[in-house]
């Protein structure tokens, strides 16, 4: 269980949905009901498991940076690095207004920062 977060029934436990959707294993809505997170594991070659965690806001419009940071250390840990990508253009898929953020394993960082090392 996740402090602040209710589980809800997840699409694959469900036996729902095609594609990445149908491959979600966990669902998450904040105790006030603002946001919705559907998350999936996925392995990557050299990174281990990466969990991607799709997020959705119940007005469907734009969530700021500090939100999906709080969202991640809630959901994730503080401890826990995660990224969005901006795909190129043959690549993106925008039917919903979503937002997708990959989270690392514990121990595993990107190879750039903007603090100095």
């Amino acid at each position: 269980m996740v402090k602040g977060w209710i589980g809800q029934p997840s699409p694959k436990s469900k036996r729902m949905g095609t594609g990445w959707f149908g491959e979600v294993d966990r669902v998450y809505v904040d105790e006030k009901r603002n946001y919705c997170v559907l998350i999936r594991r996925i392995i990557v070659q050299g990174w281990g498991e990466v969990e991607h965690a799709a997020i959705r806001n119940t007005a469907s419009t734009d969530i700021p940076w500090a939100e999906k940071q709080r969202i991640k250390n809630e959901i994730f840990g503080e401890d826990r690095v995660a990224f969005e990508v901006f795909p190129k253009m043959d690549d993106l898929i925008d039917e919903a207004n979503m937002y997708h953020m990959w989270v690392l394993p514990k121990g595993i960082s990107l190879p750039v920062n903007l603090k100095e090392t």
